[in-house]
């Protein structure tokens, strides 16, 4: 501090005090020092501290130095005045100029700004009472920067809340904390910059008391004070300043101000107005408030007022999708009376249940505005409300979310004029259509016929039985018959419907039949919807109905029972299939065919039920009332499930149910028969090798031991063992391929597999009965004809192997066979009756084998053995027929001759002897008996062969008819190899000429061939007859 015999006078003491030290000892001190009330009251004026108690003390110091200026002003003003009788109001002339001291403008122009100072000195005073105040945000600028309200975004300090406003310290909290900008700050700030920075920082009661203060000055800029809000806030934090509106004036409410001051003071009136405009220097004043663009000065209309709020509304909705503040602001506008805000509170009152109270179940909410829910259509909002909802829920979310809406809408249809009071149920009718099984049972079972009307959400009987008809079968759920079931048992049960007309029932049957055919899939529909269904309902009347739910509790105790047995199907699919017999056995099939279910350990009781079950379900009065096997017989229904049994390889199992202990067999024995052999068939087809001992040939041979021998079942085993042994040689049905069953089964001809077996395996023809029990196994037991073919493969393969002896024996035991066929066959007795076509015909073809093999073995030059070779020759010319006898005689001849020839040159090399010989030889020739005949023992004559021959003609022939013979003979041989079967597995080489050129019947090109017919069959017969030619 200064002392009083300092050397700087009081005013250069004044200005060395800096605002933060200046106390009001100084002011008291120094200022009553200075003698220039223009100085003092300047230097008061100038003065400015973030102290109010300091700072409202230097403005009075101030106003208190302004009184003497101030008496002198209103001295003159009287002195200068006219007369009260002398006022003219047409006086046009000037205003006199006033005499002052040169001081009183300046003093007077600063008295009046040290008023306006001071009321801001007590505003800000009332605002830091009334306020919570916050220090501002370091990052904050200063208050001088602040200038549209979108600079002045800035996040609220704390919340404020509705107070009252309070005039005196005794009200303020006990320690208040400091104000978001300082005393001084505020004064050289205009007073819509600091509104707006209160604002933003949400400081509304201090706002409040500004915008009541100084309200004159801030009424035009209301709404931009307003805008300047952050739209997250609640309207209820600022509802004191919002707009409202008057009724009587149909305009905007003005609010009720408060005066900064009882009344003004004289410098502020339109006198003394005249004397500060004489003051050299401008006072500045703190009061800018911008553009004029940004005011309205005047009140709103009520469609002005609507059109704020509404803007304000949209504004919320496009930044930040609160619909709660959006909903609270509509309200509050109501409240006030504005008008046009109805119909938007209505929206927004649902979009909040949309938004705030549907079942979130711990999803993310959507992000749902204003506009996106003036895009839906009534179905999305009804869906929307019911996204999140549980089948725990979904009864109370449809009561107090959905049927409002619905009601609501119900209620704008109507203002329309045109009213339309099913707007409720089609509504929540098409959500329950298009919802989940468990969500509609839980609706039906909030909807029971028990429950009082007001409480059920159907009230109406018929639409609940024709929504549970059309949302059953309409649904493709395989899982759930449970919910379905709940479903049905909610339906009403009528007892007493009176007697109707009887074509109300088959009304129902016929609407379930066009059903039926509407549900097939096609390309364009795979699937029929719900609600599709329903039209076919909604004509039904209750009887029909009725009825319609005793055909829906029929097919749902199907579908239970498919879904029991793992083959479920949809509900659908039980119209589908009633008037459709295939569908119901392929179904049957699957049911029977199943996997089975529980332990390895085969459990006969679970298959009897399962047989129980079919068999129960192939019951029912008519067609749509049977089961979902009503078109198939018990009987068809046992043989399905004894298949599947069987299928599935459980042949003890299906051993045992089909002989019990106590009752009747379920199925005859020729039906088990057949089931057997179908489903060995099926095993044997399906099986990749023939080794019977494992995988699938394993389970066609078990199989077969089910039912009781037969001729069949015997024939069906034999061919399986016949085809393990054939699979068993290695036969391969392409190079590296082994031979598939499937493909023994498809082969034709089945001896055809004995010549691949023999072909594939060299010494197989030394087992001559392997190969005979493997003929008989395929299906040629008792067959002699095929007998025969077989051996003379085996003959055929032993000649290749050049095992002649062998293939002689088996050719001798093949003529045996072949005589007893003829014997029995081909000459019948008189008594037995004659033999169908077919025994005949492969009778014959065994002849013709049987003789083509001796034939052949017969010529073979190879075979050392003549007399057995002549043998077979003789066994040949026996069975052959007539136009073939010269074929076979031919080398017959060209045989013995060769023999003859050996013989002779033995004789000549051993002398004399041999003369004799031959002599003796010829004689007995000359006699009619072959002499290699007689030395054979056992042979006959050639003649005697022929003899025998049934188609030989009786002898002596005549020269002309042996040459027409030998002329056809010759004729046919060349065709006649081209004429054996195309399936033997041998051929006829060099029938018509020796294979080495020598011997036999020649042909030359320049030969007559009739007349070496003749010439061939005169010396054949002659020789025959014994004539020396």
């Amino acid at each position: 501090m200064h002392q009083a015999d300092s050397s700087p006078s009081p005013a250069e003491q004044w200005l060395d005090i800096s605002d933060e030290e200046i106390t009001v000892k100084d002011i008291d001190e120094l200022l009553p020092e200075i003698p220039d009330d223009l100085w003092v009251v300047t230097a008061c004026f100038d003065r400015v501290v973030d102290d109010v108690e300091l700072q409202e003390h230097i403005t009075q110091v101030g106003l208190s130095r302004t009184e003497t200026a101030l008496k002198e002003a209103q001295k003159v003003i009287s002195l200068s005045s006219p007369l009260a009788g002398d006022e003219d109001e047409d006086d046009e002339r000037p205003p006199p100029e006033f005499e002052f001291d040169d001081d009183t403008p300046q003093i007077l122009a600063l008295r009046k700004a040290l008023f306006k100072r001071l009321d801001a000195i007590k505003t800000y005073s009332m605002m830091s009472l009334e306020g919570q105040w916050t220090s501002p945000k370091p990052e904050e600028g200063p208050l001088e920067t602040l200038g549209e309200e979108e600079d002045l975004d800035l996040d609220p300090w704390a919340d404020t809340g509705e107070t009252e406003s309070a005039t005196t310290a005794s009200q303020a909290p006990a320690s208040a904390p400091p104000p978001p900008f300082t005393l001084s700050s505020f004064l050289y700030t205009p007073l819509v910059t600091s509104a707006l920075l209160l604002a933003s920082s949400l400081q509304f009661g201090a706002l409040r008391i500004l915008l009541s203060r100084h309200h004159s000055v801030l009424f035009p800029h209301r709404y931009r004070i307003l805008d300047t809000i952050p739209l997250y806030v609640y309207p209820t934090e600022f509802s004191q300043i919002l707009p409202s509106f008057d009724y009587a004036q149909s305009v905007e409410k003005v609010q009720q101000t408060t005066s900064p001051r009882e009344a003004p003071d004289w410098v502020e009136t339109e006198a003394a107005q005249r004397i500060t405009e004489q003051a050299p220097t401008s006072i500045p004043e703190p009061w800018d408030v911008g553009p004029a663009s940004y005011t309205q000065p005047n009140p709103l209309s009520a469609e002005e007022l609507s059109a704020w709020y509404i803007k304000r509304v949209n504004d919320v909705d496009a930044n930040l999708g609160l619909v709660d503040v959006s909903l609270a602001l509509v309200q509050h506008g109501a409240s006030e009376g504005i008008p046009g805000l109805d119909e938007l509170g209505e929206e927004l009152s649902l979009l909040s249940r949309l938004v705030y109270d549907t079942s979130s179940n711990g999803a993310q909410p959507a992000d749902w505005t204003l506009s996106r829910w003036r895009c839906m259509d009534s179905e999305s909002i009804v869906a929307s409300y019911l996204s999140l909802s549980t089948p725990q829920t979904i009864a109370d979310d449809i009561r107090r979310l959905v049927l409002p809406y619905l009601y609501v809408l119900e209620a704008r249809q109507e203002r329309t004029g045109a009213p339309d009071p099913d707007i409720p149920n089609r509504h929540l009718y098409r959500y329950i259509l298009r919802a989940p099984l468990p969500v509609v049972a839980a609706i039906f079972q909030a909807s029971k016929p028990t429950l009082r009307v007001d409480q059920r959400i159907i009230k109406k009987d018929e639409d609940m039985i024709r929504l549970a008809l059309a949302c059953l079968y309409g649904s493709d759920s395989l899982d759930q018959w449970t919910t379905m079931t709940q479903i049905f048992e909610c339906l009403p049960a009528w007892q007493d419907l009176g007697k109707e007309e009887e074509y109300e029932g088959d009304a129902a049957d016929e609407t379930l039949r066009s059903m039926a055919t509407f549900i097939a899939p096609s390309a364009s529909r795979p699937v029929a919807a719900a609600e599709e269904l329903m039209i076919f309902f909604n004509p039904l009347p209750p009887r029909s109905l009725s009825r319609a739910l005793d055909i829906l509790d029929v097919h749902l105790d199907s579908g239970e029972t498919f879904s029991r047995w793992n083959v479920p199907a949809p509900l659908r699919w039980f119209l589908q299939s009633a008037g459709d017999e295939g569908q119901q056995r392929a179904w049957a099939t699957r049911m029977a065919r199943r996997n089975a279910t529980g332990d390895s350990v085969e459990d006969d009781e679970e298959w009897i039920n399962l047989m129980k079950d079919m068999v129960r379900l192939a019951k029912g009065k008519d067609e749509l009332m049977r089961g979902a096997f009503g078109l198939l017989s018990k009987e068809q229904v046992k043989k399905i499930f004894f298949e599947g049994l069987l299928s599935l390889g459980k042949f003890q199992l299906a051993k045992r149910l089909l002989n019990p202990k106590r009752g009747h067999r379920p199925l005859t024995d020729d039906v088990v028969e057949e089931l057997c052999l179908t489903i060995s068939r099926e095993f044997y087809d399906n099986a990749p090798s023939g080794n019977l001992y494992v995988g699938e040939m394993k389970q066609a041979y078990e199989c077969l031991l089910v039912a009781l021998p037969s001729p069949a079942i015997t024939a069906e085993r034999e061919f399986i063992e016949a085809t393990s042994k054939i699979c068993s040689y290695g036969v391969q049905s392409r190079p590296g391929v082994p031979l598939a069953p499937i493909e023994i089964r498809l082969v034709k001809d089945r001896l055809s597999l004995v010549a691949r077996v023999l072909s594939s395996n060299g010494d197989l023809y030394k087992h001559t009965e392997v190969v005979m029990d493997i003929v008989r196994k395929l299906g040629f037991q008792g067959d002699v004809a095929a007998e025969v073919k077989a051996l003379a493969m085996l003959a055929d393969a032993a000649t290749q192997a050049e095992d002649f002896v062998r293939a002689a024996e088996t050719c001798e035991r093949m003529v045996k066979t072949v005589k007893e066929l003829r014997r029995t066959v081909l000459e019948p007795n008189s008594n037995e009756s004659l033999p169908d076509e077919a025994k005949v015909r492969a009778a014959n073809e065994a002849v013709e084998v049987c003789w083509h093999t001796c034939f052949q073995l017969g010529r073979q030059p190879e075979f050392p053995d003549v007399k057995r070779k002549l043998a077979l020759l003789g066994y040949a010319m026996q069975l052959c027929p007539s136009e073939n006898v010269l074929d076979v005689l031919a080398v017959w001849r060209r045989i013995e001759g060769e023999a003859l020839q050996s013989q002779e040159s033995r004789t000549r090399s051993r002398g004399g002897r041999a003369s004799e010989r031959l002599k003796t030889r010829q004689s007995k020739m000359a006699g009619g008996v072959s002499a290699l005949s007689a030395a054979a023992g056992r042979l006959p004559s050639l003649s005697a062969h022929l003899l025998s021959m049934p188609n030989t003609p009786s002898l002596p022939i005549t020269s002309d008819a042996a040459a027409a013979m030998a002329s056809r003979t010759f004729n046919r041989m060349a065709g006649v190899a081209a004429q054996l079967p195309s399936n033997l597995p041998f051929s006829l080489r060099g029938r018509l000429r020796d294979e080495d050129g020598s011997g036999g019947v020649k042909q030359s090109p320049n030969s007559d061939v009739s007349q070496q017919a003749k010439a061939a069959f005169a010396r054949g017969v002659g020789w025959l007859i014994g004539a020396d030619e």
